[in-house]
Parts: C-alpha cells; sequence; structure tokens
C-alpha cells in the first residue's frame, strides 16, 4: 500500500464527498467503523501545527489498535458503568448548548443590539402603574389612562373654543413634559417631565428598548408594556455612540450645612489652583479626592457613555476635548473639576461581538431566539402542537448526533477515549506500575539500553550531632532494609522529640548536592561547610557508573514497561477480535 500523506485541503474535500454516503472502511469483530470517524480522527490528529504528519497507513494501523482497546473495554462492560456514563454525559452537556439554539436568532440579537448602541436615543416617558396581575377593572382603568396621555401628546383631545360668535370643536397636541408631570406615576417624572436621558442597549427593560428603537425620532411610541406597568414614550434626539475616558477630583458638599458647602467650595477651587499650577492631577486625586473610588487610580473613571453620569457632569465631559481640563462644577453629590483623557466612537463589531453576545444570553431578549429554536424544531420534525416546549427540546437533543456529524463524531470521540483511559489504565498503566517482579525482570533483560552520561552516588548521606550518633546511623543504615532505614533511625537515634540525626536519600549526580561532592565524589571544589547543628557528615553508599536495578532509572523503565505490555496486549486483542479493513474503500483515498 502507499504511503500517502493527505493535505488538509484534500481531505476536507474528501469528507464533504463521503458525508453525503457515508462507507464501512472496516469491521472490528463484525462492529462496522464509518469511514467519516476514520477522517475525522486523522484530521484533527495531523494539522499543519503538528510537529510530525503520519502517513495514511501509519495512521491506519494506530486507528485500529485504538478501535481494538475501545472494544476491549465494552467488553468488559466498562460502558455500562455509572461511572462512565455520568462522565460521557459531562462531556456531551459542554458540547451541545451551540446546537440547541437558533443561531441565526441569535446573531441577528448581536447584530441588532450593535446597530442600537450605535445610535443612542434621549426619551422621556410616561407611566402608569398596573401590575401584570391586575384585575381586569383595574388593567381597564390604567388602559383608559394611559390611552388618554397619548391622545394628549398626539392629535390632541377633542375641545370646544370660541371663534368669532361661533364654538368650534379643534384638537391640539400638548407638550409631552406637561402632560407627564400631570399623569405620569413615576415620581421623578413628575419633576422633570418625564425626563429618562439616554437610552442604551441592555440599560433598560427590553420592551421599553424595543418600543424607542422602533419608532422614529419625534414621534411617541405605541402603548407598551413594563414590569412596572404600562407606558408611552415620546423619541426625543438620537446621536451616534460615544464614550470617554476621563478623571476627576470631588469634595463632597454636605446637605443641611451651609458653612460646609462653601468650605467644600473653597477646597475644590483651592484643588483646582494647585493643578493648574502644575500639580500632578492623579496625585492630587489619590491624596485629596472624597471620591475613594476613583482616588485609588488617580482619579481614574474609566471609559463611559451617556446615560452613566449625573448632569451637568455629563454634559461638561462629553463638551470638552481630549487633554482639556473644566472648572469647579456643581452635581447632587459635590463639587467636581474633571480632567479628559480620550474620545472614541463604538469600536468594530467583532471586537464586542463575544461581549454582545453574552448580554443578549443574560438578557430577556434571549427568549425570541429560544422560541424560534422551539418553532424550527416543531417544524422540521413536524411535532404535534401539544407537545410542551420542553418535551421539544428534550426531542431535539435527542436527535443532535443524527443532524450534525461534526457533534456525533465528538461524542463518539469522548465515548472512545473514556472508555480508552479506562481499560488502558486497568491493563497496562496501573499493572506496570504495581509489578516489581515484572520490572525488574525487564530491566535485567534490557539493561544495555539503560546507560548514563555521567557516575552517580547511590545511597545516603549522614548528618549527626557527633561521631557516635553518626556511626550508630551508619550501622542502621547497613543493616536494616532500605525502605525501613528512616523508621529504624527515628525510633532508636532520634529520641524524646529530639533530632540528633538527618539523613537523605538518593541518586545524584556531581553538583547536585554539596555534600555529597566533598564526602561521597571527594570533590577538592566542593563548596560545603558542616553547621553546627549537624558537624559530622558521613556518606554511605556507592558511586556507580551505571545503573544496577531497574529502581535507578524507574521512571524510564517503567515507561518502556508500558510499552512492551501495550504491545502485547494489542496482539492479544488482533487474534481475539477480527479485523477486515475495506480496501476499496481505503484506495479511494490515496
Amino acid at each position: 500500500m502507499k504511503k500517502v500523506i493527505l493535505s488538509i485541503i484534500l481531505l476536507a474535500g474528501a469528507m464533504m464527498g463521503f458525508a453525503q454516503e457515508d462507507k464501512v472502511l472496516m469491521t472490528i469483530n463484525g462492529e462496522p467503523v464509518m469511514l467519516s470517524e476514520f477522517l475525522y480522527i486523522y484530521e484533527k490528529n495531523n494539522q499543519e501545527s503538528s510537529l510530525e504528519k503520519k502517513s495514511m497507513e501509519e495512521y491506519l494501523d494506530l486507528f485500529i489498535n485504538f478501535k481494538l482497546k475501545v472494544a476491549e473495554a465494552i467488553a468488559q462492560g466498562v460502558d455500562t458503568t455509572e461511572a462512565f456514563k455520568k462522565e460521557l454525559a459531562g462531556y456531551r452537556a459542554q458540547a451541545t448548548p451551540k446546537y440547541m439554539q437558533d443561531n441565526e436568532a441569535i446573531d441577528s440579537l448581536v447584530q441588532l443590539s450593535y446597530n442600537r448602541q450605535a445610535n443612542v436615543r434621549r426619551a422621556a416617558h410616561i407611566a402608569i402603574q398596573c401590575p401584570a396581575n391586575a384585575d381586569s377593572a383595574t388593567m381597564a382603568a390604567a388602559e383608559a389612562k394611559i390611552q388618554l396621555a397619548r391622545e394628549r401628546v398626539t392629535t390632541g383631545v377633542e375641545k370646544k373654543v370660541k371663534q368669532g360668535r361661533k364654538w368650534v370643536t379643534v384638537r391640539e397636541p400638548e407638550a409631552f413634559a406637561d402632560v407627564a408631570r400631570e399623569m405620569t406615576d413615576d415620581p421623578a417624572g413628575k419633576e422633570n417631565g418625564g425626563e429618562l436621558g439616554w437610552i442604551q442597549v441592555f440599560r433598560f427593560v427590553y420592551p421599553f428598548e424595543e418600543a424607542v428603537y422602533n419608532t422614529p425620532v419625534g414621534e411617541v411610541t405605541e402603548v407598551f408594556r413594563s414590569p412596572y406597568g404600562l407606558h408611552i414614550a415620546l423619541v426625543e434626539e438620537e446621536r451616534a455612540f460615544e464614550e470617554v475616558h476621563a478623571a476627576h477630583i470631588m469634595k463632597m458638599m454636605p446637605r443641611g450645612s451651609e458653612g460646609m458647602a462653601i468650605d467644600a467650595k473653597k477646597h475644590i477651587d483651592s484643588l483646582y489652583q494647585v493643578v493648574l499650577a502644575g500639580a500632578d492631577f492623579a496625585e492630587i486625586a489619590t491624596a485629596h479626592s472624597d471620591d475613594k473610588g476613583s482616588a485609588v487610580r488617580g482619579g481614574d473613571l474609566g471609559w463611559f457613555g451617556r446615560g452613566m453620569m449625573v448632569q451637568p457632569f455629563e454634559n461638561i465631559t462629553f463638551d470638552m476635548q481630549p487633554g482639556e481640563m473644566s472648572e469647579p462644577f456643581p452635581t447632587r453629590f459635590g463639587w467636581h473639576f474633571v480632567k479628559l483623557y480620550e474620545k472614541r466612537g463604538i469600536q468594530p463589531l467583532d471586537s464586542m461581538r463575544q461581549q454582545l453576545l453574552n448580554q443578549v444570553k443574560r438578557d430577556v431578549r434571549y427568549q425570541e431566539a429560544e422560541k424560534s429554536f422551539i418553532n424550527k424544531t416543531r417544524a422540521e420534525y413536524n411535532l404535534p402542537a401539544e407537545m410542551s416546549n420542553d418535551e421539544v427540546k428534550a426531542y431535539a437533543d435527542a436527535h443532535l448526533e443524527e443532524k450534525y456529524a461534526d457533534l456525533r463524531n465528538l461524542v463518539r470521540e469522548y465515548h472512545d477515549g473514556i472508555l480508552l483511559f479506562d481499560v488502558s489504565l486497568r491493563e497496562v498503566w496501573d499493572k506496570a506500575n504495581k509489578d516489581t517482579e515484572g520490572l525488574a525482570t525487564f530491566f535485567k533483560a534490557n539493561k544495555k539500553n539503560y546507560t548514563w552520561d555521567a557516575p552517580r552516588y547511590k545511597g545516603y548521606i549522614i548528618y549527626a550531632k557527633d561521631e557516635k550518633v553518626a556511626k550508630a546511623a551508619k550501622q542502621i543504615i547497613k543493616s536494616a532494609n532500605a525502605d525501613s532505614v528512616m523508621s529504624y533511625i527515628n525510633q532508636r537515634v532520634n529520641v524524646d522529640s529530639v533530632q540528633y540525626v538527618r539523613v537523605e536519600r538518593g541518586l545524584w549526580t556531581e553538583g547536585k548536592n554539596a555534600a555529597v561532592d566533598k564526602y561521597a565524589f571527594k570533590s577538592k571544589t566542593a563548596e560545603y561547610t558542616p553547621t553546627e547543628e549537624f558537624p559530622h557528615v558521613i556518606p554511605v553508599g556507592k558511586v556507580i557508573k551505571a545503573p544496577e536495578e531497574y529502581t535507578d532509572v524507574r521512571g524510564q523503565v517503567t515507561t518502556d514497561y508500558q510499552d512492551h505490555l501495550e504491545k502485547l496486549w494489542v496482539q492479544t486483542l488482533r487474534d481475539k477480535y477480527p479485523v477486515v479493513v475495506n480496501e476499496e474503500v481505503l484506495k479511494a483515498l490515496e
């Protein structure tokens, strides 16, 4: 068989062709393995960024070994355990959300949100309080009241006026602000004529945003409902989105004390003059601003748009140019002066897409996308009308793998990967780690493969308070089992919670331990001086040029032994489970 390396382009073309009519690439123990699965795994593991691409022949052999192990795991019943089912369900749950939604509808909501954010609108409203669960009489009264308000500010209500000797009926719209002060149930609206300021996406309830943005500038919305009640709104103005990066210094203006208010004004004026004279704005803000949240950042407020600050703070800041500093001015919070750093318009959609997507999914407007998904699912599968929305979603979820090949391949990858890990752990990895006799035998048979580029000191290094203790520890080391040395020393030498000796066990090259260098390797250049606590240092061991036993190179031997066991295991599996490759299908890939 030729060794053919498929390019990503050719492979993608092959996958498109076989997606329409999938074929059986092979059978393992009589069970079919589809070509699409092989191509999916091959492509995923042979990207351009891979360090080493494998030929089709090489990868086919690896793939067969992989599927044989999966077959063995299934034969052992791993796929029937609750642990397996739970883990697979968890992985699938992470992968499916993007398939359980109407992506076109979501993209449309993101685009709409971006378009609205690009042009902020200023509005005023009239609100009539009416809870959603109000009785019919209350609801009717509220509807009549809000309709009257709308009539007064649009067409005007009919009234008779005298023209000469005659009385005639006329309609004349009233000022929105006047009607708002008279009729609204919003306490703030009674004071300011219903003014709301700038309406931005996600900052007002969705019905309010919908009404304002779907109504031309200068006109009044139709009646709409919010959680508060019934509303109409006047769309007063539209501006291109703009945000500023500014900092401020503030002195609070205490209420009810004219003297303290005067002091605040004097203090802000003095700080302003100090900055004008050349003092660092940020340093003065940190030391003197009463806005402690921004003071720690040198007065920096970050980026903000219209509608996020009180008046006149917003007006003054947005009228400034970058680099300018305002004169002191009052708000309801106190006295301020502002320094403007930067201005910018709306950012490109690509840079905001993820942020907007996250906001859409957290917002009530996402219900529109969910409704769209449910409606499309009902139509696609011709589901009966009596099925609940939850039942429709459950039905869609159960058929995702049938509909989406990429999800089907991904879930199968999760499925086989979990099985592979479990059975490999049991048959190879754990077995190799625990089989000390097998490790020792394997090391002896392959000892020539394990060499060092430099000698090692193998043994112990003793640090003792006196020579007698050192000799006692040395005798214990020579007579005790290696695994018992430390406990013996603690029992016989280090008594009454007093440490008379400290022992290190290891395998060291020269240069890794100064004490070992001096006393074991007898290096004349070793820089080691015994401590006052442990002035006596004695090595107990030997310098060896090559590994003597598998524990000297445990990690490498264990890895090699695992490979050895795996090869034996795979051969057993090939003997156990018949593999039949469809050469005709495979040849089509060459």
